[in-house]
């Protein structure tokens, strides 16, 4: 029963997503590849996935700190990162709206070293970079 039920789900959370391309651009943030953001990584910067738990699973990269954006708010993003820190911001990929809802918010609540990494975890994870 529990295969059915995934299986129905999925089909339908692919079916609200089929076609959707995220934008290039959103206002407050820095659009970068894997390269740039393996160099922030480098550097020390803060990583936020915001997928949803059951995304999760199949694994993120080393270090960040998972935040669903569904559930973000400015009390749990400040856990995570301070204002005037660099964030880098993913998903599951160009198909992903998550971020760039994410990078609005962060943008409102005043975060302003903002890093929208559009091709996010399967990017990550093709280039063999460090996850966890």
């Amino acid at each position: 029963m529990k295969r059915v039920i995934l299986l129905f789900w999925t089909i339908f959370t692919v079916s609200l997503y089929a076609g959707y391309t995220a934008p290039l651009h959103v206002d407050g943030s820095k659009l970068v590849d894997s390269k740039e953001a393996y160099a922030l990584y480098q550097q020390g910067a803060t990583f936020i996935d915001v997928r949803p738990k059951r995304f999760i699973a199949s694994g993120m990269i080393k270090g960040a700190h998972h935040l669903y954006v569904g559930a973000m708010t400015p009390q749990n993003i400040q856990k995570a990162a301070a204002k005037n820190a660099a964030v880098v911001v993913y998903c599951n990929g160009v198909s992903c709206s998550l971020t760039a809802e994410a990078i609005v918010k962060m943008t409102a609540w005043g975060y302003s070293k903002i890093y929208y990494y559009r091709d996010g975890f399967p990017a990550w994870k093709y280039y063999k970079l460090p996850m966890q």
